[in-house]
């Protein structure tokens, strides 16, 4: 089975339609002959919590996140950056 990676911000316990667009996608990708791979980060900030949504996560899904040194910025921490003077 071919390997897919799914790089994204957005996975549960997070909430809303950035969470459910990716999950409901990789529920179905089995089914077409790829194996879905998430990388998300360690510590997402994300506004909207449903911890319900990982019941949905199939069987067997590799979630991996960086190592703990590496660090994706959040939308938050980026929106901030721009709003500084500089």
């Amino acid at each position: 089975m071919k390997k897919a990676l799914i790089i994204t911000y957005y996975w549960p316990p997070s909430g809303g339609a950035g969470v459910q667009r990716w999950l409901k996608f990789v529920k179905y990708l089995r089914e077409f002959g790829w194996e879905p791979v998430i990388y998300t980060p360690l510590n997402p900030d994300f506004p909207i919590v449903d911890a319900t949504l990982s019941a949905d996560i199939p069987v067997d899904i590799e979630v991996s996140e960086p190592l703990s040194g590496s660090r994706i910025p959040s939308t938050k921490k980026l929106q901030e950056a721009k709003a500084l003077p500089g």
